[in-house]
């Protein structure tokens, strides 16, 4: 299924003055599993040169693709790359292709590429996934290897405009890099409900799925919503289901740490990690977050503005989950346990 990309313009304008000038930092743009970020700047790099003119050059990396050097790079239409270089830049670093590629940036614009120079044109290379593909322990290092190749390729080939982005769904390589002034952090949330609402209904969703459901349980998570109508056939009880499976196993384990009443004052409001800051909940924010339901969010996003607070969907206003349904799940689990006890 071919899924149309919906809304996001004012994240696409937000994107282009970016990359309308050199701005000296990479950009590190985070958010929830599922939110549209690789769909976004897919969408950007292929709408480059309509920003920037048909000279102009955006490569967007796929870290985690292990075999296919054409899936792991991406490029608009009109930009050639040389495969003979990519295959042997593969063949030197071995393994994961696009883990040799996002360690190739200068030579990708250096070598590769085809009646296209460097010198007074617009660039934009965008890396996916990196964290997953090189591990936690190495983000700082990587970033600080990306700042520092942004401006020797600025200084010696002298574009106009040379920028970096990097793509990640995790949450702890926030705190990591949040440390150094060497990059740029911004923030991308899941849908507005209208633009929500637009993807829902191309998608065909059969006539007994309520829309309002679904915008409870996953709070205008893209990814998600794709999910129940292509993996589940738009059965919300067997997505439910699975996730309560997963989510089961985490909650034992919490409960196993003794932090169940702290999970308790986090599934009424989310900011009780924040507000209370003491031993036993931070271990619990640990947890949450380096399991991807609760993420950061007292940052500005691409458009320069805070995420709404809404109780009602889990988010608060230093922390939110990234998909409601998580919460959901988590309390009538911890619901059905009192219960059993009385």
């Amino acid at each position: 299924m071919h899924i149309k990309f919906v809304n996001r313009i004012e994240e696409l304008n937000a994107l282009a003055k970016f990359s309308s000038k050199f701005r000296g930092l990479p950009l590190y743009i985070y958010g929830p599993e599922g939110c549209g970020k690789t769909r976004l700047l897919r969408e950007f790099v292929s709408k480059f040169n309509e920003y920037y003119g048909k000279e102009a050059i955006a490569i967007y990396i796929d870290a985690l693709e292990r075999e296919s050097i054409d899936k792991a790079i991406f490029v608009p239409k009109s930009v050639k790359l040389v495969k003979t270089i990519l295959t042997s830049i593969v063949e030197h670093y071995g393994g994961v292709v696009g883990k040799a590629l996002i360690n190739s940036i200068s030579t990708i614009l250096e070598k590769t590429l085809t009646d296209r120079k460097l010198e007074d044109n617009y660039i934009m290379v965008v890396v996916d996934d990196v964290v997953k593909a090189i591990g936690l322990e190495k983000i700082e290092w990587y970033v600080k290897w990306l700042y520092e190749l942004l401006w020797k390729l600025f200084e010696e080939h002298n574009p106009r405009a040379i920028n970096f982005i990097i793509l990640t769904s995790e949450g702890k390589s926030l705190d990591l890099i949040s440390r150094h002034r060497h990059v740029s952090i911004t923030l991308l949330w899941n849908l507005e409900k209208n633009a929500f609402k637009e993807l829902f209904y191309k998608l065909n969703p059969p006539e007994n799925v309520c829309f309002e459901n679904v915008w409870q349980l996953f709070g205008g998570n893209p990814g998600k919503l794709v999910e129940l109508a292509i993996r589940y056939d738009w059965a919300l009880k067997s997505i439910i289901d699975t996730y309560r499976d997963t989510l089961e196993q985490i909650v034992r384990e919490i409960i196993g740490h003794g932090l169940k009443k702290e999970l308790e004052l986090v599934l009424e409001d989310v900011d009780s990690i924040y507000e209370k800051p003491n031993k036993r909940m931070l271990e619990l924010k640990e947890m949450l977050v380096e399991r991807n339901l609760i993420i950061y969010k007292k940052r500005k996003d691409l458009c320069e503005r805070y995420v709404k607070i809404n109780q009602e969907l889990g988010i608060g206003k230093y922390f939110a989950w990234q998909v409601p349904m998580y919460r959901i799940i988590m309390r009538n689990m911890l619901s059905a346990q009192t219960s059993n006890i009385i």
